[in-house]
């Protein structure tokens, strides 16, 4: 993804003051949990999370780069196809993936699996077509897969400069980014991806601002301010039981404030946070619904969403891409993010449902900001650009959607931060082991 800062509102929805994550015995499991947790026994409660060992690399940019665009530009996710090969995602718009018998042992596979140049890239606006990142294959079968994507859209290709450098060395391409949620399916095991077309449609979230027509593209306000909108970096999809639930992060910003003439060119944003969406059904794109309030969801049509952002010291966290995993130990959703200063740990958060979710207090991984995440900066600790992510490799099924409690942390270098090559980017993981009480 392109690099930006979100500059959060405080509309942070209230989380409640759970000390860790057990299980009442009240709430509904995802469906295929059963198989992954021992019958009958009582749920234990995470105590801490920490970081054993030491960072491994899996993606080396000198021997794995298959071109200049095939980096880690996501939080990875990983996925089984029916014969149990394990396909680990490198996202970006031109999409590869690493296979191999398990996530220790996977090598580069050389043939691109998505292509938004050969297979998007379409300027207009209202065709939702122009770059894709691939954030979640899952299937329920090893063959069929489906993903939700993180796509973006610039204002300033409809005027043709976006390589145009903004006053204050800011960018007209990300200035006028215009971001939605669609869906993209694979018929192959992941082999291959199109998008997944229903009624005509393949857009999940359509939430970002329409330029099109507007006062804000004539009179090309991108080339003075930010103004980045729409629905941002969906985690991987992981199910509930009958739906399937990912989170992803909305910006919205209020462009009748926008007056060129008096040199007010950013539309102010009114409504930040994370955003949980699900769905009954992946085949269909038109069926996802995003949460509200307790355990209220509506269609995303309908524009109410119910933001909530992590709490650290009293304040909201400018956090960063999402991940989610379920520990079947606890019985408990686990959220990880990492924030954009730099520096920093991974924090996770925890819930006992998503279709009535209430969220921990947030934690840090033991660990994780004193860790070496790039020894060619030195660079220590993470941010949200090392785009942190979670994957067990005992999970059961097609998804690595479980935790048994000893996960591993996965995360991408980010040379931009100390003036390196931002496409020289490498992929580490390193053990992680959640203790119980």
């Amino acid at each position: 993804m392109a690099i930006i800062t979100f500059n959060r509102a405080a509309l942070a929805l209230t989380l409640s003051a759970l000390a860790a994550c057990g299980w009442s015995g009240s709430e509904s499991t995802p469906s295929t949990v059963a198989s992954s947790s021992a019958t009958g026994s009582a749920p234990k409660t995470i105590a801490g999370i920490q970081i054993v060992g030491a960072p491994i690399k899996v993606f080396d940019h000198t021997t794995d780069q298959q071109q200049p665009n095939n980096i880690p530009d996501a939080q990875v996710t990983a996925w089984r196809e029916a014969d149990g090969t394990v396909d680990l995602l490198i996202p970006h718009f031109e999409s590869y993936r690493m296979r191999g018998p398990d996530l220790e042992h996977l090598t580069m596979d050389v043939n691109e699996i998505y292509s938004s140049t050969l297979s998007a890239s379409q300027i207009p606006e209202t065709l939702y077509s122009y770059h894709h990142w691939m954030m979640g294959p899952y299937s329920l079968d090893g063959v069929t897969f489906y993903t939700l994507t993180h796509s973006e859209w610039y204002a300033c290709l409809l005027n043709n400069n976006c390589n145009t450098v903004a006053p204050g060395g800011s960018s007209a391409q990300l200035n006028s980014w215009a971001n939605t949620l669609n869906s993209l399916t694979s018929a192959d095991g992941g082999a291959s991806w199109q998008l997944n077309i229903v009624a005509g449609n393949h857009v999940v979230a359509r939430t970002a601002y329409t330029w099109t027509g507007s006062e804000a593209l004539s009179q090309q306000i991108y080339l003075h301010a930010l103004n980045h909108t729409g629905m941002f970096g969906p985690s991987r999809v992981i199910m509930e039981g009958v739906y399937f639930y990912s989170i992803a992060y909305y910006i919205h910003r209020d462009f009748t404030q926008i007056n060129p003439a008096a040199g007010i060119y950013e539309a102010p944003i009114d409504k930040s946070g994370y955003v949980i969406l699900r769905s009954n059904d992946l085949a269909d794109p038109n069926s996802w619904q995003a949460w509200t309030s307790g355990s209220t969801y509506e269609p995303i049509a309908n524009m109410d969403f119910g933001v909530f952002e992590p709490q650290q010291g009293g304040s909201s966290a400018n956090a960063g891409s999402p991940q989610i995993i379920y520990d079947t130990n606890a019985r408990c959703f686990i959220f990880t993010y990492a924030v954009y200063q730099g520096g920093g740990a991974v924090y996770y958060m925890t819930s006992k449902s998503l279709a009535s979710p209430s969220w921990s207090a947030a934690t840090a991984i033991v660990g994780t900001a004193a860790l070496t995440t790039d020894p060619a900066g030195p660079v220590v600790g993470f941010t949200a650009d090392n785009y942190p992510s979670t994957l067990d490799d005992s999970s059961s099924g097609f998804n690595y959607e479980f935790t048994d409690g000893s996960p591993q942390l996965f995360f991408s270098t980010f040379p931009g931060i100390y003036g390196g090559n931002n496409l020289a980017r490498d992929l580490y993981r390193i053990q992680l082991s959640i203790t119980y009480q």
